[in-house]
């Protein structure tokens, strides 16, 4: 077609078009075609794309190792947000003067007491006095006050509905401020290790015992009977602490959460044992054997048993159980 036809034809369909529109159009509206490339042009761009690197494909994902999974699981269990809630209660107990009184009342009584006060009265030196100390007082007494305020609190100031809508569940909100109390009270006994290192160069009567090849002398001490002693003392601890989680669930008031714990954890150690010599078999027995006092008793003797191992495990596993069917009741009120 010659360049004079095209432009006929161009008049014709402009004309044709200003006709319907009702006014003439202008030219730029009308499409202009396009003329075909030449094929030095087109040799040009076919040669410019043999020339361009080819696309890379996006690598495949590197497998998840080790490290990745073990943190998969750990999270799909819960054990994150446990360890989390755990770090703010135990932090909380290090900065707040609850903590500070708890822990000056602990190593004044352990010191003067248990271990000072024997030593003055010209008695041997043993780690009988701090041990009593411990169980007598400070568990049953001390303890009440780290767990009032765990559950309590948080209800008393309208906290505790936000952590039961977040994406915490019940079980890893007590466990987690269970856990954190009772790492500030293994601290608390860990102190006491002092006097174990003191007793064990100071005692007269020395034996000769060998580490690493070299020949230390060191005190006359019952290292067996100390460890299990010890032993002893985290189970009554995590059995007590466990009851004063669950007291405070109980309620929003502190104070009643201490008193609650106080008499719950009293009745256990003393009046079943005490209540024991007024009875008799098989009643005695019964009582003999939910005494907190005579489970600890074979502990401080040196003898590790299942059995009493399982009491305080029975005990803390049965509370904090409790305290989370409380927790979880709220959600349906």
């Amino acid at each position: 077609m010659s360049k004079s036809s095209r432009r006929r034809a161009r008049s014709k369909v402009r004309k044709q078009a200003s006709r319907r529109v009702g006014g003439p159009l202008k030219a730029a509206a009308l499409p202009v075609p396009r003329a075909a490339p030449s094929p030095a042009k087109r040799d040009e761009g076919r040669m410019r794309v043999e020339r361009m690197p080819a696309r890379r494909e996006p690598s495949a994902r590197s497998e998840p190792g080790f490290a990745d999974a073990v943190h998969a699981v750990v999270w799909r269990t819960g054990l994150l947000n446990v360890a989390a809630i755990a770090r703010r209660e135990l932090g909380a107990l290090l900065v707040s003067p609850v903590g500070w009184v708890v822990a000056g009342v602990f190593t004044f009584l352990v010191s003067g007491f248990g271990f000072i006060g024997t030593v003055l009265a010209g008695q041997q030196a043993t780690m009988d006095g701090v041990f009593g100390v411990i169980t007598g007082f400070m568990t049953l007494i001390l303890g009440p006050v780290l767990t009032m305020r765990l559950v309590a609190e948080e209800r008393s100031h309208g906290t505790l509905e936000l952590l039961l809508t977040s994406p915490v569940r019940d079980w890893e909100l007590v466990l987690g401020k269970w856990l954190g109390a009772f790492v500030f009270y293994v601290l608390l006994i860990a102190t006491t290790l002092v006097y174990v290192v003191l007793l064990a160069i100071y005692v007269p009567e020395k034996t000769s015992i060998t580490l690493a090849g070299i020949s230390i002398q060191v005190g006359r001490l019952d290292f067996g009977l100390v460890g299990a002693t010890y032993l002893g003392m985290l189970l009554v601890g995590a059995a007590a602490i466990a009851i004063g989680v669950l007291a405070s669930s109980v309620t929003r008031n502190q104070v009643i959460a201490y008193v609650l714990s106080l008499v719950a954890l009293l009745a256990i150690w003393y009046t079943a044992f005490l209540l024991g010599f007024f009875t008799r078999p098989p009643l005695s027995l019964f009582f003999d054997y939910v005494a907190g006092y005579y489970r600890y008793q074979a502990f401080s003797l040196g003898r590790v048993t299942l059995r009493d191992s399982v009491y305080f495990l029975s005990l803390a596993v049965g509370a904090l159980f409790l305290a989370t069917r409380l927790l979880g009741s709220r959600r349906w009120r």
